[in-house]
């Protein structure tokens, strides 16, 4: 199926501002409490798969006072990670995945820092941290943009969701639409309105059941036409 953007670029170029600039206007530029540090947020980011924004944030902070650095995490038996991990889900998988990664970053930099990724170019760091276990590229794209500085736009369940509804990508996984996005979406735009969009997916535009009428872009949104005013309509949510 050709996207619609292939289809019409010019065309949404000025909703994509508009859009952009009301979710700002509405949520500012939060940070979601994604830590600074590139390894940091790594971790923080594959803690947050599955789990709750609040447990997630608990559980890293029960790792960073538990271990002094990630170096002393691999020191330590696995089952103790994987203690800490339990209340966010999926303990198993993701102290396997942490390991795995430490031990890479080690090996290819001495110790387990991402400092050096600042010295590259962010195409260059997406590329590396690809290479990690575990990783996915909206993860990396997620450590560039927060902690690089880099103008990604990672795609996450939200920002899939609701560009979908808002008719400016129909690809039917979040993970196809990265390429897609970045092209229709300004660089100086993309931090605000992925972490804008991930909060308007919360509060507002929700997989179901979701809150057009407390909606800022509604007048931009194709799901709000077909569903009604009050946004309770039947029309299949994929997502």
């Amino acid at each position: 199926m050709r996207s619609p953007i292939a289809c019409r670029p010019r065309r949404l170029t000025k909703v994509v501002e508009s859009v952009c600039t009301r979710l700002h206007r509405r949520y500012g530029k939060p940070r979601l409490d994604n830590p600074q540090e590139p390894l940091d947020d790594l971790i923080f980011i594959v803690l947050s798969n599955k789990t709750t924004p609040g447990t997630a944030g608990r559980v890293y902070g029960e790792l960073k006072q538990r271990f002094a650095t990630w170096n002393h995490l691999l020191l330590a038996p696995a089952r103790t990670t994987k203690r800490i991990l339990r209340p966010a889900g999926l303990s198993g998988i993701k102290t396997a995945y942490i390991r795995a990664a430490l031990r890479k970053i080690r090996r290819d930099f001495g110790t387990c820092d991402l400092s050096a990724l600042r010295r590259l170019s962010p195409q260059e760091a997406e590329h590396y941290l690809c290479t990690l276990p575990g990783v996915s590229l909206k993860v990396a794209k997620c450590v560039v943009m927060y902690t690089l500085g880099g103008e990604v736009l990672p795609v996450d369940s939200h920002v899939h969701r609701v560009t979908v509804r808002l008719g400016w990508t129909n690809r039917r996984r979040a993970d196809q639409c990265h390429e897609e996005l970045e092209s229709l979406i300004p660089g100086p735009f993309r931090f605000a309105l992925h972490v804008d969009l991930i909060v308007h997916g919360r509060l507002v535009c929700r997989p179901k059941a979701p809150l057009c009428g407390d909606c800022c872009i509604r007048n931009f949104c194709k799901f709000d036409r077909k569903t009604g005013d009050d946004g309770q309509g039947a029309i299949a949510d994929r997502h």
